[in-house]
């Protein structure tokens, strides 16, 4: 009854299959079957497909390189093995919490050489839109995102992003964005330069992490990657760093689109530059 759309009467039950991504109908049916000697009243289950939300990670790792023989080739390989054994060993589980300082902190312990990691994040769902049909949309991060004021970086569209699409009756590439005042915005490019399609295709409120798309029609989705795609991707901003799976939600990091840069530091032990000319990343 705390769903978003709550169906009074049934009782959701997410599985996570141990093999594949998702359950067939036939074992779902099965489950259901096995259930039944244990309803209660009027109470049914359902079963559901776990929900993912995506982790991506954007890494700068500065290590002394006079302390290892170790390349960055080699440190950036030894990084993605100990956050790709976090991933599968820690998350992945319906109540498994990504949090960010546990992430950061096993970076730093990979190698000794390690000074810092700056690591940001941000967090993809993707839905798939039924073609040639104008449709309601609701995507649930179930996280609050990014808003510090209103009309937040309104200009550079925001904090949401989407993969590409066309819609019924135009030819042209189309994307979201938001206006920082909790509208979404279809538009496309023309010359490198966001044109507006419309500036009111749904709403998305910061507080709750929902999406909502309105009478979105779409004729044809673009590949994602190089590769073809049956889903549009929609990637935000959240609020916080640390990520919580919500009811039927897994969290997991996408290894293979997270950007892990390591690069030697320039100012280790003290310089006669006295720092100037030295350059950070920025944490936001």
């Amino acid at each position: 009854e705390d769903d978003e759309t709550p169906r009074y009467g049934i009782v959701k039950i997410g599985v996570k299959a141990a093999s594949g991504s998702t359950l067939t109908e036939t074992t779902k049916a099965d489950i259901v079957n096995k259930l039944k000697p244990y309803n209660v009243a009027s109470v049914s289950p359902q079963i559901v497909d776990p929900e993912t939300t995506s982790v991506l990670l954007t890494s700068t790792v500065k290590y002394d390189s006079k302390s290892t023989t170790k390349s960055s080739d080699t440190l950036k390989s030894e990084i993605t093995t100990t956050v790709t054994n976090y991933n599968t060993n820690t998350l992945q589980k319906f109540d498994a919490v990504y949090r960010h300082s546990k992430l950061t902190g096993i970076i730093d312990d990979v190698d000794t050489s390690i000074l810092s990691n700056i690591t940001t994040i941000k967090i993809r769902k993707n839905f798939t839109p039924t073609l040639a049909s104008s449709t309601k949309y609701d995507i649930y991060f179930r996280n609050s995102l990014f808003n510090p004021h209103s009309g937040h970086n309104k200009s550079a569209g925001g904090i949401l992003s989407s993969t590409g699409f066309k819609v019924t009756g135009s030819d042209l590439e189309q994307f979201l964005d938001d206006d920082g005042n909790g509208n979404v915005r279809r538009y496309y490019l023309s010359s490198g330069i966001r044109t507006y399609s419309n500036e009111t295709q749904g709403t998305i409120d910061y507080n709750t992490g929902q999406i909502t798309l309105n009478s979105l029609n779409v004729a044809s989705i673009s590949n994602i990657r190089g590769a073809t795609s049956t889903v549009i991707e929609m990637t935000v901003t959240p609020n916080s760093n640390d990520v919580v799976p919500v009811r039927d939600q897994i969290v997991e990091i996408d290894i293979a689109n997270s950007t892990i840069n390591v690069t030697a530091d320039s100012f280790v032990g003290g310089s006669a530059d006295a720092g100037v000319g030295y350059t950070t990343t920025s944490s936001y």
